[in-house]
């Protein structure tokens, strides 16, 4: 299986749902070109799609989610701003 490393536009300081190939990981949260991107590690052949929510807060908001995976942190502004992302499960 051919595996690749695809991004998605996130929506700032709120959830966002995605539509992820079957089976995909999410990697990263960063941002590139003043705009949040996830990257995700996806496979070529599987076949369908999968919904995946990523919640992207600042550092002190709050997290109304029960059991929210940790996927990384990141600075924006040079540092000026701290979030934080999380896959989320309804």
């Amino acid at each position: 299986m051919t595996k690749r490393v695809f991004k998605y536009k996130l929506s700032k300081e709120s959830s966002t749902r995605i539509d992820l190939p079957m089976g995909a990981k999410p990697l990263h949260v960063d941002t590139q070109d003043g705009e949040i991107y996830l990257w995700a590690l996806v496979e070529d052949q599987l076949a369908g799609t999968q919904f995946i929510n990523i919640l992207v807060v600042g550092t002190g908001h709050e997290i109304n989610h029960l059991n929210p995976y940790y996927i990384n942190t990141f600075l924006v502004n040079g540092g000026e701003y701290v979030f934080h992302a999380f896959e989320v499960f309804d």
